[in-house]
């Protein structure tokens, strides 16, 4: 089986399923074209957004300036304190006026099951990995040995960060000084579907099949971050998604104006959602291919005849780009306003190269 968290050449899509990899160029071209699922309130500050994962205990020379950095987890490699205290070192450096951290599955330290020897309470020893998959370390009354500074460490939590309007000179008009101070809620979690056999030095993880989301998200956050993907989103989709389909269940019912995330380094980028008919239909799409998956690239020639005859998968596709055109039509046409959102997957590791070649993601809200 080859290795679920390495993109595929173009001729495995096409053979597990012509029609999504024939809709998919077609399906980013429109959400392109509809231009920002969100912009900045006309009469407050626009916040920059800073947003890296996946650094693995290494440091990018050239961090853009913003409001606010985020980092989705894997800071480190084996999971020390030790190595994750030299990588809060580093972004306690940068000089954004808020950061934002989580952990993800390389991040040992914060899953009790998962600590390396030398950071162990042996008083833990006892506790079950379904629980302290889920729990906050804090809950169990376990000593923070790291020093986060300036930094918010979030693990199953949420903070408000409140951004001051920007200072205005005094011969500004009328319509700069309406600026006003904005708060954003930001929740952060660390689990992720265990999609193939993780040794007990990856942190967080739970069976692919559990639900391990719903309702756990705040209906008021606005920047959501995990270390996961959702399925369908920036996860190698179509058919090779390695995303939770419950955390996309979860991200459908609170909308996030931006969810932040890493850990498929291969898929690296962002795109905006839109929670509209379109983006239903090409999730039905994915997920309905996605056990093609497994298959070897002859036993794919089935999963090519099944498209033929797969009538509700041609008419998701319809429904894809009529609802993609529209969206168009009303943005660029009839001005009409987005309340969709961005979906980044900020991981800086180049695919499994040792390297960051990737670099940070900067959205405006």
């Amino acid at each position: 089986m080859s290795d679920p968290f390495i993109r595929r050449h173009y001729p495995d899509y096409f053979l597990s399923s012509p029609l999504a990899a024939f809709l998919y160029p077609f399906h980013h071209l429109l959400l392109r074209l509809r231009g920002p699922p969100r912009l900045p309130p006309p009469d407050a500050r626009p916040i920059r957004v800073v947003c890296i994962s996946d650094t693995h205990t290494l440091e990018w020379n050239d961090v853009p300036d913003g409001d606010l950095l985020i980092h989705a987890g894997d800071l480190c490699d084996d999971g020390s304190a030790r190595e994750i205290q030299a990588a809060v070192d580093w972004l306690r450096k940068l000089p954004h006026p808020h950061k934002v951290v989580i952990c993800g599955n390389h991040d040992g330290y914060f899953d009790i099951r998962s600590r390396r020897s030398e950071d162990r309470d042996r008083s833990f020893a006892g506790v079950s990995s379904s629980t302290a998959s889920l729990r906050s370390i804090d809950d169990f009354d376990s000593p923070h040995c790291i020093d986060w500074g300036d930094i918010h460490y979030l693990q199953h939590s949420s903070v408000t960060l409140t951004f001051p309007p920007l200072p205005q000179p005094p011969s500004a008009s009328s319509a700069l000084l309406a600026s006003r101070p904005r708060s954003l809620t930001i929740y952060g979690a660390p689990q992720i579907p265990a999609i193939v056999p993780f040794g007990p030095e990856h942190a967080f993880t739970y069976p692919a099949h559990h639900d391990a989301w719903s309702s756990t998200v705040p209906a008021n956050t606005d920047i959501l971050i995990t270390h996961t993907p959702p399925q369908s989103h920036l996860d190698l989709s179509p058919v090779y998604s390695t995303g939770c389909p419950f955390l996309l269940t979860e991200a459908w019912r609170v909308r996030p104006a931006l969810h932040v995330f890493g850990h498929v380094h291969a898929a690296y980028g962002g795109e905006p959602v839109y929670w509209d008919e379109a983006q239903k239909a090409w999730e039905r799409i994915c997920a309905s291919r996605r056990l093609r998956a497994g298959h070897t690239r002859f036993s794919s020639l089935v999963g090519f005849l099944r498209d033929l005859v797969d009538i509700p998968g041609w008419v998701d596709s319809a429904r894809v780009l009529l609802y993609g055109m529209l969206g168009v039509v009303w943005a660029k046409v009839w001005g009409g306003e987005s309340r969709g959102g961005w979906m980044v997957n900020a991981a800086c590791m180049y695919q499994d190269s040792g390297r960051l070649g990737n670099k940070p993601q900067v959205v405006v809200l």
